[in-house]
């Protein structure tokens, strides 16, 4: 007996229906806005006082550090003119302070030693 199987029966036995397709498809778009809606950052947090002052601080130093010229023009023009009219006296003192208390500062950011 030679039977003829129609279309849905064929798709219901291979595991082919729309109603299927559509169920893995919600599934799919179900994941993506789980996915979506974790990366919006849906969180609450609460800073301290002292965090904020700290945020307020480094974006106020920030501020000024990019709106600091990297050569103060002035500075250098004048030292520039000391030097020419021989007024720039080079004291062998404050040299070697400069370099003692970088050395003293080298030391100490090395952290207590190790015994």
């Amino acid at each position: 007996m030679d039977t003829k199987i129609g279309p849905n029966v064929s798709q219901a036995l291979t595991g082919n229906t729309t109603v299927q397709k559509a169920k893995g498809a919600q599934a799919e778009a179900d994941a993506k806005k789980i996915k979506a809606k974790a990366g919006e950052g849906d969180y609450n947090v609460n800073l301290s006082g002292k965090s904020k002052e700290m945020q307020e601080a480094r974006a106020k130093a920030l501020d000024i550090a990019r709106n600091t010229p990297d050569v103060r023009e002035d500075k250098v023009s004048e030292l520039k003119r000391k030097i020419e009219s021989g007024d720039y006296k080079v004291s062998s003192e404050n040299i070697a302070d400069g370099i003692l208390r970088e050395a003293v500062k080298d030391e100490l950011s090395k952290g207590e030693p190790e015994l």
